[in-house]
């Protein structure tokens, strides 16, 4: 094994070598190793001079720690063992809760090739069936070989996730097949992501085998929220702590097909049936009733945090109501803005790029006259148009200047962008949160915008 600490043709060899790195560094590793066997392994030749630079964890890791030359081949990083490394970093956040960084992209694919592929056959199964996760403490100031990694453990695709990720890929795929390379969107799938790469467009151009337009180039990722929830998953495991999520899915199900099950027999009904239908009070002064009646079909509590498919999906499920003229009343809200971490975060691995880049499930209440009930009308999975994205961007970017500096009054208003803007939605004037200067501001949030969301999905929807 040419003088490795490990036996690079066994899993659980590597994965055991790999767990000697929690809560240590590498270089602390590896000092304690060139001092208990009087060397470090063969050829560590990495050198650290530019390790700040995003991926370069990865690069050294491998280099440093397992002895073995970066390289772009499509064969796993350990082929004898047909074992995948993947380094993911981590952030924690101002409540001190410990996340994933940013999404984890898989390897990069050509148009062409996919094609010719099918999920069983792809280059996806071929490398990544077995991922070796090393989660680490990401620190700008500091370099990749002194940065603390949490936890090293293995991953293989769950029984239960494998028909929504083979899913996944074959929407990717299909997309491909039909021509429309240049529209796929990382809002088209639930955990399987079809990310851009290139540092422009221009450069980054392929050649789609049904279309004469050239596409923006892409790799196969798992998301933000699917990656995150592997990590979650993993601690649980080592920490033998229960999930308190519940399973929406059995086996063999979709995320999409089984939500529209559990809504289906209450389509065209009152809310006051619904709640008599399921022996659930009704409350015909409560403000968020009908929000609160789509939360219980699917079994969703108020934060939206115990069923497994929707937070590793990050699905958003949104009430809307209609008004008998057709519009919708209200512009439609996200969580918090953190003012603490919107100023360290890049706009690819922020919270608002991995909401907007998800899938919207809208539970849709509809109303025919003004002293009618609202009914269940319809629900609509849908997802923002890729083509919108910078309109998200901007705002998102507008925030992240004012907050860094300090300005809290003068966020992007609801004339001023096509499709978001920000304003408060704490309850009161003295709903305060910390901000980044260590003062007290009022809570704001990120909104879609009520025209936006009215042409683009309700007038698409109801178009005679």
């Amino acid at each position: 094994m040419g003088g490795l600490l490990y036996d690079e043709s066994k899993i659980e060899s590597i994965v055991s070598y790999a767990q000697r790195l929690e809560h240590k560094s590498i270089n602390e590793v590896n000092f304690e190793q060139h001092s208990y066997a009087g060397k470090i392994q063969d050829a560590p030749t990495q050198t650290e001079e530019n390790s700040k630079n995003k991926g370069n964890f990865g690069n050294y890791l491998e280099e440093a720690y397992f002895g073995k030359k970066n390289d772009n081949k499509s064969q796993p990083d350990f082929p004898f063992a047909k074992l995948e490394l993947k380094a993911s970093p981590l952030k924690t956040c101002a409540n001190y809760e410990v996340k994933v960084k940013e999404r984890m992209v898989l390897g990069h694919f050509t148009f062409v090739a996919m094609d010719k592929e099918s999920f069983e056959s792809s280059h996806l199964i071929e490398k990544n069936q077995n991922v070796l996760f090393v989660f680490y403490h990401y620190d700008r100031k500091q370099r990749s070989g002194d940065l603390t990694i949490e936890l090293s453990d293995l991953w293989q695709f769950l029984k239960e996730d494998l028909p929504q990720i083979k899913n996944d890929w074959e929407t990717i795929h299909q997309k491909i097949r039909d021509g429309k390379a240049h529209e796929i969107s990382e809002g088209d799938t639930m955990y399987l992501g079809a990310c851009t790469k290139g540092s422009t467009a221009e450069s980054s151009m392929q050649v789609q085998p049904y279309s004469t337009e050239k596409a923006r180039g892409r790799a196969l990722c798992f998301k933000l929220n699917y990656i995150n929830h592997i990590f979650q998953i993993l601690m649980q495991r080592r920490q033998h702590r229960k999930s308190l999520e519940t399973r929406l899915l059995s086996e063999n199900e979709l995320i999409e097909e089984h939500i529209l099950k559990l809504y289906a027999p209450y389509l065209k009904k009152t809310a006051d049936e619904i709640c008599r239908l399921r022996g659930e009070k009704y409350n015909p002064i409560r403000k968020d009733r009908h929000s609160a009646i789509a939360r219980s079909i699917l079994g969703l509590n108020k934060d939206g945090t115990n069923l497994y498919e929707l937070n590793a999906s990050g699905i958003t499920v949104k009430t809307i109501r209609i008004e008998p003229n057709g519009k919708m009343k209200e512009s439609m809200s996200f969580k918090m803005i953190d003012y603490c971490e919107i100023v360290d975060e890049e706009w690819e691995e922020s919270y608002f790029y991995a909401a907007i880049t998800s899938k919207f499930c809208f539970v849709i209440f509809k109303r025919d006259s003004e002293n009618s009930e609202y009914y269940l009308d319809t629900v609509k999975f849908w997802q923002i148009p890729s083509e919108d994205y910078t309109q998200f961007e901007k705002v998102w970017n507008d925030t992240k200047e004012k907050v860094s500096i300090g300005d809290y009054t003068h966020f992007m208003k609801i004339a001023e962008n096509p499709c978001s803007h920000v304003r408060p939605h704490g309850q009161n004037a003295r709903d305060l949160t910390p901000t980044a200067q260590g003062t007290l501001e009022k809570k704001m949030c990120f909104w879609i915008n009520r025209q936006y969301l009215q042409e683009k999905v309700l007038d698409e929807l109801y178009r005679k």
